[in-house]
């Protein structure tokens, strides 16, 4: 299982509604969606949630940042967890990245061969209307994957980040192109 963070190349025009309705829309094929799921709002369809946690944003006049966060959470293709197993994975992420509270709309797509989940959560948190940034989410959501891997008896996948940063950059760049990039030169 894979757990991460997909950030916004522009915060600004980050819209809690657009990626409600990328996750949410079955894009002409009957497959991709299993379940929508609406998670500590008032509202129990997807629609009017959105709605629900647009007003939340906009309660919040301070924050700067992007107030939306957009968690995938991958399985590995021999896995096809249970509904509840599912929801519980997403759950403990969520506890875990601290956005228990929050709320949050979640759609599991089944249109690749890795079955999958968007999360698209509210930073804001609806009753103390503080934004949550979480710090490092990568080793809090790797160390997490890792403990729900060996409790849910899913497939093993690496967690470890090996290189960060333009070292990571560069080692994907000359993975993909089969050229050695300016670092690796360097290094040799």
């Amino acid at each position: 299982m894979i757990a991460k963070h997909i950030a916004m190349k522009v915060p600004r025009r980050s819209s809690f509604r657009d990626l409600v309705s990328y996750i949410t829309h079955a894009k002409d094929r009957q497959e991709r969606i299993r379940h929508v799921l609406v998670t500590n709002c008032h509202q129990s369809e997807a629609s009017d949630a959105v709605q629900e946690v647009f007003a939340t944003q906009l309660r919040n006049r301070r924050a700067c940042s992007d107030k939306t966060y957009h968690l995938l959470i991958s399985f590995d293709a021999s896995d096809n967890p249970s509904f509840d197993a599912r929801q519980r994975i997403e759950a403990e992420l969520c506890e875990a990245l601290g956005f228990s509270g929050h709320q949050r709309i979640s759609a599991v797509h089944t249109d690749t061969d890795n079955l999958h989940i968007h999360v698209a959560i509210n930073k804001i948190h609806p009753r103390k209307l503080t934004i949550h940034n979480p710090y490092c989410d990568y080793k809090v959501l790797g160390a997490i994957c890792q403990r729900l891997e060996l409790a849910h008896g899913l497939a093993r996948t690496n967690h470890e980040t090996l290189t960060r940063g333009a070292r990571s950059q560069a080692r994907d760049m000359e993975h993909a192109a089969g050229v050695e990039s300016l670092l690796g030169w360097g290094r040799r």
